[in-house]
């Protein structure tokens, strides 16, 4: 499993390392114990704010070190301005990039409006199109999606957040290979809804996004061009007029065998879609590129 440290619960008070950092001196010491044993959490807590750098960088040094040698494969979050932006994935609270960076990030949020992590009995719940949105737009900016499921006080998950789960699910198994194993390509996407700031707490910024906004991942010699709409008889993606038209081998959408027309020109990308939509939500065009290509 994943091993998560997050750099913001539990703080201890500002300039004052707390009482973790002794460990990282000193394998032998038994407080060292709780990076030596855990790797196996989820996650794991640290103060780090208000910390001088260096004993950030040997509790760093040490835990990866500690990883490496272990071959487990952890990740470190931060918050704000904790670490530098390669010392681990910035954590942006109910918040996402409104851009493509060249570092990882990950949002933490939840599936109700925002006002628990916990379980509220009267809270209203984000939509499953709302979630699967959230998903696309962060992988497409090289991101991640962290999602909170408050349980009931006897551990159960309530059911409208199951269903949510579920619908997720269903998205992901017919669209899951946009998404796992991708990497972000040359521009995150296109469309008329923009976001003007990226950081933590703008997750209300956007009320929604249309067909006509598009994401953008891929894998090997594959893009994937994602509406986050139903785009009607057919849709032009107007990035990918810089492509030529021999380097693309075939254009399908992701849960449909219909065989889809389609044409390159100085408008961009069009592509004629099925009569039937192959799932809910968001809708997944895969190009196969011939080599060489971008």
């Amino acid at each position: 499993m994943t091993a998560l440290i997050g750099s913001t619960l539990g703080q201890s008070s500002r300039g004052s390392p707390g009482p973790w950092f002794p460990a990282i001196e000193a394998q032998e010491n038994p407080r060292c114990s709780v990076l030596n044993k855990r790797t196996e959490q989820a996650h794991i807590a640290l103060a780090l704010r208000g910390l001088p750098d260096q004993p950030k960088q040997e509790m760093l040094a040490y835990y990866y070190n500690q990883a490496h040698a272990q071959r487990r494969e952890v990740v470190v979050t931060y918050k704000k301005y904790d670490l530098a932006p390669a010392g681990g994935v910035v954590d942006l609270e109910a918040g996402r990039m409104h851009t493509l960076t060249y570092h990882d990030w990950i949002t933490d949020t939840t599936i109700d409006d925002g006002r628990g992590w916990g379980y509220l009995r009267d809270a209203p719940y984000k939509s499953t199109t709302a979630l699967v949105h959230y998903l696309i737009d962060n992988v497409s900016k090289n991101g991640y999606l962290l999602l909170n499921v408050g349980p009931r006080p006897d551990g159960t998950i309530p059911e409208q957040g199951c269903e949510l789960l579920r619908g997720i699910g269903r998205w992901l198994a017919v669209n899951g290979e946009s998404v796992y194993g991708t990497t972000n390509w040359m521009t995150y996407g296109e469309g008329p809804t923009q976001m003007e700031r990226g950081g933590s707490g703008n997750e209300d910024e956007i009320a929604g996004f249309t067909a006509q906004d598009i994401r953008f991942t891929t894998k090997g010699n594959a893009l994937y061009a994602t509406c986050l709409g139903w785009p009607g008889a057919q849709i032009t993606i107007a990035t990918l007029k810089d492509l030529y038209p021999a380097e693309i081998d075939s254009v399908t959408l992701l849960g449909s065998s219909q065989p889809l027309k389609w044409r390159l020109d100085e408008a961009g990308l069009t592509i004629e879609t099925p009569a039937e939509q192959p799932c809910e939500h968001a809708y997944v065009f895969k190009i196969v590129r011939g080599r060489p290509y971008p």
